[in-house]
């Protein structure tokens, strides 16, 4: 997920997007279709897309 925009809503297991995903694997979840991330991986997403930002200016 470093290369790219930090999506918020992406896979709770492995950050791709919905869109992007298809079937992915990633240890532990395996084999997996996309999830939604939980509340806690949202907010923690967002501040870090906003400490990232801010950073970059």
């Amino acid at each position: 997920m470093a290369d790219r925009e930090i999506t918020p809503s992406a896979c709770r297991h492995c950050g791709i997007p919905e869109r992007e995903h298809a079937q992915r694997w990633k240890p532990p979840a395996g084999w997996h279709r996309w999830e939604p991330p939980t509340d806690r991986q949202i907010l923690a997403r967002m501040r870090h897309r906003r400490a990232f930002r801010l950073e970059s200016k």
